[in-house]
This record gives structure tokens, C-alpha cells and sequence, in this order.
């Protein structure tokens, strides 16, 4: 059961968040409408008065300004999953910066530590993750996407990566490997009212279909992020499923309650 938990971690990833508008303002983008689908996912999980109406969608040229890393630490509330009102303090702290890229370990308050690595082409990945709950770290190779430079409205990549599963107490020791099926897509644009304000912020949706070691992994995740502010609502849905008599879900989603302080 201990290893079945362990393979649960691998695909929760990190959330962000700020204040500001779109990150870049050259024509009217696309007016893209939820889908019915997506829409009642995260009504499910974040309520109905947190999205509004799709508004024109820019194309992602600008990811700095998306991720905003750099604008210190941040506090989401917790709207849906078994801690539901609690508060996660998340905490980014750079690593190492030079011309080409940027390294960065994302601390979540809780059970996760992401590291993201923001490249040369622009792009941010999440190159491993500590899960200090069931004492793993998570090694991802190719790196596995959070936010993806030049994404038109409605656009969607798809990418395979391997996971390799470590134990924290024994670094060398490598206890799980596995293949991981990742859909990115740019959903659109829209209203979004959270405790820290109303923004109009874009939408990124994650799918993900693997297995690593013996179980099965099933995952939707939403995040939605602001131009100079960072993300401000993410959303995860997680399954995982061994055998007929294991399976474990998560529900979890979570809301910027104040805009960062620097």
C-alpha cells in the first residue's frame, strides 16, 4: 500500500500567483468559450462565481511575466479535498541564474518542492519533486511542462516523458520508473474572481496518462495565471489505480487569497 501512495505523488505539481493584465497586447486574441466539460470540472471544485465569461485570448509570447517567480512568497486557500480552509504559505527561492536559464525550488508549505527550471527559449519546466509525506523524489526526463513560451489560443502539445522514483533517505536508491503521457493545451481566457481580486487571467489544462511502477496514473489538473502576477487558482484531480482492490483520488483545489508583497 506504502508504494502504491509513493506513485501517487508524481504528478501534483505547483501553483503560483499576482495582480496585472495580459503580457502582451498586440490584436484581440480569440474568444474561446469553455467547454462544457472543463467547465463543469471546475465549478466542481473551485464553485461557480470563481471563472466568468471568456474574454479575447493573447497568444503566451511573455512567460516571465505569467509565472512571475519572482515576486516572492504567496498563500492559497485551500477550496476542495480533505483540507479544505486550510492555508498553503508557498515560498519560491532561486537557486542559480545565469545567461541562459534560471533554477528555482518551489516550496509549497506542505508535503511538495518543486524545482523549475526556466530556459533560454522560454519555457518553465518542472525538472523533479520532493514528496516529504511519503519520502520520494520524483525525477521527470524530458522535463515536464508548467508554462510553454508562444501557445496560441486553443493550442495544445503533447509530450512523453520518463519518471524516476528515488528515496529521500537513500538518494542513490532508485525504487520505481515509469512512462507518463502528457497533453498541454491553452484553453483561453476569462474572468476569474479569487479572494486576492478579479483578473482577467489565461488557462492552462494538464492531462496525464501513465504508470509507473505497479500502478496506473489518471490526471487533470487547470491552473490559471496572471500577467505579473503569477497563478492565482489551480485545480488536480488525480487517480491512481493498482489493482481492483486499490484506488486512491484526489481532489484538490486551491485559490490566491493576497497578492504577493514584492
Amino acid at each position: 500500500m506504502k508504494t502504491m501512495i509513493q506513485c501517487s505523488s508524481v504528478f501534483v505539481f505547483m501553483i503560483l500567483v499576482l495582480p496585472g493584465g495580459f503580457a502582451q497586447s498586440a490584436e484581440d486574441g480569440s474568444l474561446l468559450p469553455l467547454e462544457k466539460q472543463d467547465r463543469l470540472a471546475i465549478e466542481k471544485y473551485l464553485g461557480k462565481e470563481v471563472v466568468g465569461q471568456a474574454i479575447p485570448a493573447p497568444a503566451l509570447v511573455d512567460t516571465n511575466r505569467y509565472v512571475n517567480m519572482s515576486a516572492g512568497n504567496r498563500n492559497y486557500r485551500l477550496v476542495s479535498g480533505p483540507d479544505t480552509g486550510n492555508i498553503e504559505h508557498h515560498r519560491p527561492t532561486l537557486l542559480k541564474q545565469d545567461a541562459n536559464k534560471t533554477t528555482w525550488r518551489y516550496d509549497t508549505g506542505a508535503r511538495f518542492i518543486y524545482y523549475i527550471l526556466g530556459k533560454e527559449d522560454g519555457n518553465y519546466v518542472v525538472t523533479g519533486v520532493t514528496d516529504n509525506e511519503e519520502g520520494v523524489f520524483i525525477q521527470y526526463s524530458p522535463n515536464k511542462p508548467f508554462m510553454l513560451q508562444g501557445l496560441a489560443p486553443g493550442e495544445q502539445r503533447n509530450i512523453q516523458t520518463e519518471m524516476k522514483v528515488f528515496e529521500l533517505s537513500n538518494p542513490d536508491k532508485q525504487i520505481h520508473t515509469g512512462i507518463l503521457d502528457i497533453g498541454y493545451r491553452y484553453l483561453g481566457a476569462y474572468k476569474v474572481t479569487v479572494p486576492a481580486g478579479s483578473f482577467d487571467a489565461v488557462l492552462i489544462k494538464w492531462t496525464f496518462n501513465g504508470k509507473v511502477g505497479p500502478a496506473s496514473l489518471n490526471d487533470t489538473q487547470y491552473r490559471f495565471f496572471v500577467a505579473d502576477i503569477g497563478m492565482i487558482a489551480a485545480i488536480e484531480q488525480m487517480k491512481v489505480s493498482a489493482t481492483l482492490l486499490y484506488k486512491k483520488q484526489r481532489k484538490i483545489a486551491k485559490v490566491l487569497v493576497d497578492k504577493p508583497k514584492s
